[in-house]
């Protein structure tokens, strides 16, 4: 893939965005010239603002906790000043852009950091599936390792195998608030991949995240290093 490339990863909740994105990010794409791969967590950024308690997260907090979709001013901002930090490499989008206008807010933003939207991957899984994911899901405070009470337990119960931090469940992953999401994915989200079908049907690529999450982020790591 060319370098100053970007890619975006959409899926429903529960669909292993950030479980693939942070594989591909530790690993990058392999070969004879592994290519970097830096990932910029729409949704941790967010959250990481609302903990950090700057005014800019304040503005955030109420759209999170009402499982809505912030603001595009807000995100872009936030996204802009971590693009700021990445030199070269591959940059993934995880779960950017959510709307139809952000994808005009995305657009700005790669013209402005001189990148290219070379890919778009779009992961596929139902309801019941996305409940079931993110109903046991727990994310250390700490270090932001993920854990799934039903399929990656932690060793002990409520923290973290990594650093021994508290694991603690996002106020969005309640069942109530994970049928809120995924609704909202079907009502914004699902036409900005239609769009990108529309545009731009060569760089979009749909795969099933029913998989084990070790052979979702093998076929996707190939698909790009075989990627124009």
């Amino acid at each position: 893939m060319k370098k100053n490339c970007a890619v975006v990863l959409v899926g429903p909740a529960g669909s292993g965005k950030t479980t693939l994105a942070r594989g591909l990010s530790s690993s990058g794409l392999g070969g004879e010239k592994p290519q970097e791969v830096s990932v910029i967590e729409t949704g941790n950024l967010l959250e990481a603002e609302i903990r950090r308690g700057t005014p800019l997260g304040a503005q955030i907090k109420p759209y999170k906790v009402a499982g809505e979709l912030v603001p595009s001013a807000l995100v872009e901002e936030v996204i802009s000043a971590e693009l700021e930090r990445i030199q070269g490499g591959l940059v993934l989008f995880d779960g950017f852009p959510r709307s139809l206008d952000q994808v005009e807010v995305q657009s700005r933003v790669l013209k402005r950091h001189n990148r290219q939207l070379c890919a778009v991957i779009v992961l596929l899984l139902d309801l019941a599936v996305s409940i079931r994911r993110l109903s046991g899901r727990r994310i250390c405070s700490n270090c932001g390792t993920l854990h799934n009470m039903y399929s990656n337990p932690p060793r002990q119960e409520g923290v973290c195998d990594r650093c021994g931090g508290k694991l603690i469940q996002r106020g969005d992953d309640r069942e109530e608030l994970v049928r809120r999401r995924f609704a909202t994915y079907q009502r914004e989200t699902v036409p900005v991949i239609e769009r990108f079908k529309s545009e731009c049907p060569q760089i979009v690529w749909e795969v099933s995240a029913e998989a084990p999450p070790a052979e979702v982020l093998d076929r996707v790591r190939e698909r790009l290093k075989s990627w124009p």
